[in-house]
């Protein structure tokens, strides 16, 4: 599990946003196409499209459990309930752990300004926050998945 989230992190100092780094630390393991991952999952970042809603890591930590856990058909209704709950679960840890899942209550700064981007940087929040919701996200990923599949 700590292969992944080094994955992730060093995915996320390399440039990827916080959904894409998540994500894209499954693709080995879950045997998914990391470079279409990665362009799929740029729309998520900063809270999807720098809105500062749902935290990126929080969003790729749930396309990576609907990558290994959810439904192939419309028709597997059981599969999809399943994939809600742990999904379900997964954001009420997060919430229970940092307060909150969303961008900008994580954060506390604006994105959308170039003040709080600036603050942002010189803050270091992506190594103080971000960097931990990415390695906490992909712990509870990775352990979901593990307890549903007998591994990972």
């Amino acid at each position: 599990m700590e292969n992944l989230q080094d994955k992730a992190v060093a995915l996320h100092a390399a440039g990827s946003n916080c959904a894409q780094s998540v994500l894209c630390a499954f693709s080995d393991e879950i045997g998914f196409d990391a470079v279409q991952a990665h362009r799929f999952s740029t729309c998520l970042g900063a809270g999807l499209g720098r809105r500062q809603l749902l935290c990126g890591a929080v969003s790729g930590g749930a396309m990576a459990l609907g990558a290994a856990l959810g439904n192939d058909s419309g028709a597997d209704l059981a599969a999809k309930e399943r994939c809600y709950g742990l999904v379900a679960a997964f954001v009420g840890a997060i919430e229970a752990e940092f307060g909150c899942s969303d961008c900008r209550g994580l954060l506390g700064v604006d994105l959308n300004t170039e003040e709080g981007r600036a603050e942002h940087q010189a803050r270091g929040l992506g190594q103080a926050v971000c960097n931990r919701v990415i390695r906490r996200s992909v712990e509870l990923v990775a352990a979901t998945i593990s307890a549903e599949r007998g591994g990972i």
